[in-house]
């Protein structure tokens, strides 16, 4: 066989008719769809099983959780927090069968459902202890994927949405805002001046220094007999705090990456009612180290902490005023 005869054959057999073209592509797409429903399926089962894991270590708390405080954190509220627990994950185990049941189009529908898995996963971490390593662990990767699902693939909805030059500023200044607040809690672990109060009080004679940290303690620190003494006491209140900072701040962060007004404003407004509650719980706080607020100059006492919150906020809503309604 001559050399042209062989090229001829060659050729015809990696030269497929356009019409074959056409139908390759589509049994390819039709397959990959098939593929991606597979496995969200696949990784959303995982996610429900973390989900009916974290009932049950809601329920254990909130029964025999006073019998198994070191497996829990040594909380001071068992059966508040097993309740929460129990509760939080429901929300998710509702959210991932929605994923199943709905079809979900909107950004905002999904920012709802991928929020409705992580913060349970988040949350439940500060409020179950060790019960919660298994649970936690597969309701958080969940939620990534969850995230990979809706944000990480290309569209196909068509050309990517452009931002004016306001808007740019918008989306930076919402996502500097709540990574302040975030800070600002991260900062009190290591300088106790970002904490959220800071006072030095007479407390039965001596003179100490109280100050509210995360996540759920007041330290209360004094010189007795030449000697420093630091007590750090739990109070739920203050973890209530922290929790509702930092899921507020989170919340408006993930918003500002997404493009999500409604949600930077609902994170901006959790995280303004955590500083307010803060200010309506204090007196109770500091009755657990034997103070009142007559005590101190309650203004001055707020600590870089409470203040860099506020400051956030005020980033955040300047954001939200920047930015555009997205399409839904």
């Amino acid at each position: 066989m001559s050399d042209r005869s062989r090229n001829r054959i060659n050729k015809n057999r990696t030269s497929p008719t356009p019409g074959g073209e056409v139908l390759l592509y589509l049994n390819l797409l039709n397959h990959l769809k098939l593929t991606k429903i597979g496995w969200k399926k696949t990784y959303i089962q995982f996610g429900i099983l973390g989900s009916a894991l974290g009932m049950l270590a809601g329920l254990i708390e909130l029964s025999i959780g006073e019998q198994i405080r070191p497996w829990i954190g040594n909380k001071e509220n068992p059966a508040v927090l097993g309740l929460l627990t129990l509760l939080l994950s429901t929300m998710a185990l509702g959210a991932l069968v929605s994923t199943l049941k709905l079809e979900i189009r909107t950004n905002n529908s999904k920012l709802a459902i991928f929020l409705g898995v992580f913060s349970p996963a988040l949350i439940c971490f500060t409020t179950v202890g060790r019960l919660w390593y298994i649970p936690g662990f597969l309701l958080t990767i969940t939620a990534l994927l969850l995230a990979y699902d809706y944000w990480g693939l290309p569209s196909t909805a068509g050309l990517p949405k452009t931002f004016s030059g306001t808007e740019w500023v918008g989306r930076i200044s919402g996502g500097i805002g709540s990574l302040v607040i975030l800070a600002s809690v991260g900062l009190a672990f290591w300088e106790s001046s970002f904490s959220l109060f800071r006072s030095d009080v007479l407390v039965n004679a001596e003179q100490s220094r109280i100050e509210v940290l995360p996540m759920d303690f007041v330290r209360l620190a004094y010189t007795l007999d030449g000697i420093s003494v630091v007590e750090d006491i739990e109070v739920t209140y203050v973890m209530v705090v922290y929790v509702l900072l930092l899921f507020g701040a989170a919340l408006a962060l993930i918003a500002s990456l997404t493009s999500s007004r409604l949600f930077a404003g609902i994170g901006s407004g959790i995280v303004f009612f955590g500083l307010l509650l803060f200010l309506i719980w204090i007196p109770e706080i500091l009755k657990r180290v034997n103070t009142s607020v007559g005590d101190i100059d309650f203004i001055g006492a707020l600590g870089w902490g409470w203040y860099l919150a506020l400051a956030g906020i005020c980033l955040i809503l300047i954001s939200i005023a920047l930015s555009k309604p997205m399409a839904q």
